[in-house]
């Protein structure tokens, strides 16, 4: 077995990131964009033991259930890879896969599990792009799957319409001042990313868009403002973000405000929240809002809560107004400035502290210090440190809501953390349908 060889499969199941999975001579063959049930001929990418990787170079009998993407790009470029799926079949392997991590990583099976998603279109709020050079003009794109050659790029569906006017914006802004775009091999060019965001406020949205620029400055960069504002149905603030490093890090803390605001507003639960530009927002608002709703329903009332990785404070200011008092912890300074102002928009600054510092260094003593308490943790992908699962174990909060963007982390976590605790409920919510 070796790479290029050709084969014909019959597609079983699917893997953990939805691509096709087919059994044949011993071998495991992983093929992404198939569907079960379909015949597919394909070539061998590479080979770890009898872990094969292929890729499909002629579909010989397709799904009756396969959808006709509505993207050009898709199979292209590394961002959708379930939109041939249709969305109770995508829910339907999300919720076996997150199933299958609770039996292996933690022993544990756990029955039946909720499902909220947003639907597949439309509900991304954020996006990222980079300027890339094709028939020798500008554009902004998608990176080609497993590559960084740009593929040109004029609507996204995960996006919806709004990104459509500010991608022709922007270019006709690039071209009518011949602006260079970055080469990352030679280092030189001026342009590397486009990064904006549409939010919900006052009834309509605003926009935040970013350039990021090898320098510190474009010409004209006002007059770019002022196009953008004509042509987005909004409010709109431009930012330059200065970048000349030499690697894929997209965004630096070296940005200023060229027009608009200093930070950026939006609506979420109830509430006008505010947070620097370069803060952390979920990009999908209506299933981050069903997560912190539910989250607000799982704390008891009047009790003392500990936000673990509490960011800018939206979760912290949301629980106070059910819990007797809430601590966060967050590690990054300016989120927690964010978080401390946040409470006082909200009207919860007298119910809420937040802390500085790494979690694992700052609960142990917190515990301690607290006796009773209840726990919301949040963590990034990697999960809970050690030290945090020991602290749980040593000194048990009266209970743990945990909310996870990594399965495969939680159960790792839960495998430890059931020594001591019963799992009461797992509840599923679709952050990027699609992917």
């Amino acid at each position: 077995m070796k790479a290029k060889d050709v084969f014909t499969l019959r597609i079983d199941s699917y893997g953990m990131e939805g691509e096709g999975v087919a059994h044949a001579d011993g071998y495991t063959f992983f093929v992404p964009y198939a569907m079960a049930g379909e015949q597919v001929k394909v070539a061998v990418d590479r080979v770890k033991g009898s872990v094969v990787f292929a890729h499909i170079i002629k579909m010989l009998s397709p799904s009756l259930d396969r959808l006709v993407p509505d993207c050009p790009l898709f199979g292209k470029c590394g961002g959708c890879t379930l939109r041939h799926l249709p969305y109770d079949l995508q829910r339907q392997i999300k919720t076996e896969n997150v199933r299958a991590l609770f039996r292996k990583n933690a022993a544990i099976e756990p029955g039946d599990i909720p499902f909220f998603g947003s639907g597949a279109d439309a509900y991304r709020n954020k996006i990222a792009l980079p300027f890339g050079v094709e028939n020798g003009q500008p554009v902004l794109g998608m990176y080609k799957r497993g590559t960084h050659k740009v593929l040109s790029l004029e609507k996204c569906p995960l996006h919806g319409e709004w990104i459509e006017p500010l991608i022709k914006c922007v270019l006709s802004f690039v071209k009518n001042n011949d602006l260079s775009v970055y080469d990352e091999r030679s280092g030189k060019g001026l342009l590397r990313h486009l990064v904006a965001r549409r939010l919900p406020l006052d009834g309509g949205f605003t926009y935040s868009v970013i350039l990021v620029v090898n320098g510190s400055k474009i010409p004209q960069e006002k007059a770019l403002a002022e196009s953008l504002e004509r042509a987005l149905p909004g409010k709109v603030s431009l930012y330059l973000c200065k970048n000349t490093l030499r690697n894929n890090v997209i965004l630096t803390s070296d940005i200023r405000t060229v027009m608009g605001e200093d930070h950026i507003r939006a609506e979420l639960c109830g509430g006008v929240w505010e947070v620097s530009s370069l803060a952390f927002l979920q990009v999908n608002f209506p299933v981050a809002e069903a997560i912190y709703r539910r989250v607000v329903e799982c704390i008891p009332q009047g009790k003392t809560v500990v936000d673990a990785y509490s960011g800018t404070g939206i979760m912290s200011a949301l629980l106070a107004n059910k819990a007797k008092n809430v601590i966060g912890i967050e590690v990054i300074p300016d989120a927690v400035k964010d978080a401390n102002q946040n409470a006082a928009r909200y009207g919860v600054a007298d119910k809420v502290r937040h802390l500085c510092g790494e979690v694992e260094n700052l609960l142990p003593n917190l515990a301690e210090e607290l006796g009773e308490y209840v726990l919301v943790v949040d963590p990034p992908r990697a999960g809970l440190d050690e030290k945090v699962v020991d602290t749980l174990l040593a000194y048990p909060p009266e209970s743990i809501v945990y909310v996870s963007c990594s399965p495969a982390t939680l159960t790792r976590d839960l495998a430890r953390l059931t020594q001591k605790y019963k799992i009461n409920s797992v509840e599923l919510y679709d952050m990027f349908p699609s992917t």
